[in-house]
């Protein structure tokens, strides 16, 4: 089942790779909780653990990287190890260079035969990745990191793990340092809201992001009360009379435009609706790849988001 709705989920929002507290819970203002930084030279063999869990040991710098995640992507990019990088997604559009890196297909159902065709000593995948996928590439020789970050805090820890396995630990920490300092920014802004506000985020059919799901605890980063923060789920799908019970003051859609969305019947007794407060962000747009994507302009999204619930503030 869980698999099935990973499915569904990817369909709707195509490449976007998704990976605490009750709603109302302000953490805002504070650092975002990432691991401690490494800085210099990495030292071989190492052992690093990904967020499975799972120890994943290396006798010597990786040289040649497949990312299966449009972010994992973006990251090894933005690490400058782009010259590592020999396989990606089809949905791996930034920066623009990657597009020049060969392709393996899906990230949900990449090819096997391609990837271990490219030879890779690492290949940093997301939780989509499936077991016999996994394994195949492991008995070929390949190290495999799984990486599932449910905030911020958890992006940039995978960032300087990264950095770390890949000897790039100076460059993962200045990154992770400006995007910290935009963190603490964004967040301390959001606190001084006279009235916290209410936020209904649509990635497609009604389904939503949960209080422990990477959109859920960005909404709580900036003072927002995620109507789905109490549904116990990380993808929750609320029905048309839950969420005008609700009355969310803000509505973001990532798969519904604001047109279809007016047209629901109900749906006009909603503030949001009477308030004209609803922001879409097309799918596959470059501001929906920012807000969604769990890597280094993560932060950038998060103001978008604090922009759309707080314009006064910013």
């Amino acid at each position: 089942m869980k698999k099935e709705f990973k499915a569904v989920l990817a369909a709707l929002i195509l490449g976007m790779v998704l990976v605490f507290t009750a709603a109302g819970c302000q953490r805002g203002g504070g650092d975002s909780g990432a691991a401690a930084v490494t800085t210099g030279e990495s030292s071989y063999p190492m052992t690093v653990v990904d967020d499975l869990d799972q120890d994943v040991t290396f006798d010597a710098e990786p040289q040649r990287v497949v990312s299966l995640s449009p972010a994992n992507t973006e990251i090894l990019f933005a690490l400058e190890v782009s010259d590592k990088v020999v396989g990606r997604t089809d949905y791996c559009n930034y920066p623009e260079e990657a597009s020049k890196v060969e392709s393996i297909g899906d990230y949900n159902a990449p090819n096997v035969e391609k990837i271990l065709s490219l030879s890779p000593d690492l290949v940093l995948a997301t939780d989509f990745i499936d077991d016999n996928v996994r394994s195949q590439l492991e008995a070929a020789g390949a190290k495999v990191m799984v990486f599932k970050a449910t905030d911020i805090g958890g992006v940039q820890s995978e960032i300087l793990t990264v950095g770390q396995v890949v000897n790039a630990n100076d460059k993962a920490a200045d990154i992770v340092d400006t995007m910290e300092e935009k963190y603490v920014s964004i967040t301390k802004k959001c606190l001084e809201a006279e009235t916290q506000k209410s936020v209904f985020i649509d990635i497609g059919g009604y389904y939503s992001s949960g209080a422990t799901s990477l959109l859920g605890t960005m909404l709580r980063d900036i003072n927002a009360n995620n109507i789905a923060a109490d549904t116990g789920m990380d993808w929750p799908q609320l029905s048309v009379e839950q969420i005008i019970a609700a009355n969310p003051d803000v509505y973001i859609s990532f798969y519904t435009t604001p047109e279809d969305i007016k047209k629901v019947p109900g749906f006009d007794q909603i503030n949001a609706i009477k308030n004209d407060q609803i922001y879409y962000y097309e799918m596959l747009s470059e501001d929906s790849d920012i807000i969604q994507r769990p890597g280094p302009r993560i932060v950038d999204g998060l103001e978008l988001l604090a922009k759309d619930v707080y314009p006064e503030l910013f």
